[in-house]
């Protein structure tokens, strides 16, 4: 019995780190998650708006979007022409386009690319929807 007094302490060590790691990526996934989900909220919204107003609004309905932030800084998001893209999409619909940029300086992104992770550079959140106005 006296061989195993430090064995709760030693097993504690080995998985204390991992447990930690496995909180640390379930909580950053969510956050990144929330991130996604907040632009694709706006996305919709703003292809709703358009779809209402009509193209006379498309400058006002990306000026009001660019201010929606996100959590994180894995991707990056600024909200200006190049990255929030109002358009006439075919068989008379709006498309609302938004792209995020990988975060090349971000904690992490480099070891995950060494590992064969590679993260993709950039997504894109696109949504159409059918004009309301003639």
């Amino acid at each position: 019995m006296k061989k195993q007094k430090g064995q709760a302490i030693v097993e504690f060590t080995l998985v204390f780190p991992l447990m930690l790691l496995f909180l640390w990526v379930l909580l950053y996934g969510g956050l990144l998650f929330k991130d996604y989900l907040t632009l694709s909220n706006l996305a919709r919204e703003s292809a709703r708006t358009a779809s209402i107003q009509g193209a006379a609004q498309y400058d006002t309905i990306r000026t009001n979007g660019a201010n929606q932030t996100i959590l994180t800084n894995l991707y990056t998001w600024n909200g200006d022409a190049n990255s929030f893209q109002i358009a006439d999409g075919a068989n008379d619909s709006v498309q609302v386009t938004l792209t995020t940029t990988l975060n090349t300086n971000f904690p992490g992104v480099g070891l995950l690319n060494w590992l064969g992770v590679p993260l993709p550079a950039n997504y894109r959140i696109v949504y159409s929807m059918h004009k309301e106005i003639p």
